[in-house]
């Protein structure tokens, strides 16, 4: 039983491996020491990049006039859809 070499791996990483390799179990990092060891590897390898909110143009978001083009009978199909018989009899009634 041979274990691979760790002679190609990044310095962070090598150690990793060869700490989990210890004869002694007690040598050897437990569960949370080796997830940090791992996010501050990661961390090194590509840093967090900052959050920059998106900008807004006012094109992107432009509200069309219901009247606009081809969106009339869209409305009037959404209008339709969300009438019920229940809601066709209340407006029956109230007028």
């Amino acid at each position: 039983n041979v274990r691979p070499s760790a002679d190609n791996l990044p310095k962070e990483m090598a150690i990793l491996l060869t700490s989990c390799w210890q004869e002694d179990p007690n040598s050897r990092p437990n569960f949370g020491q080796i997830v940090k060891m791992l996010q501050e590897f990661l961390y090194t390898i590509s840093p967090p990049i900052p959050a920059v909110p998106l900008r807004m143009f006012s094109t992107d978001n432009a509200v069309m006039p219901p009247e606009s083009p081809g969106t009339s009978s869209l409305m009037a199909a959404r209008d339709d859809l969300a009438e019920t018989p229940e809601t066709k009899l209340a407006s029956k009634s109230r007028g």
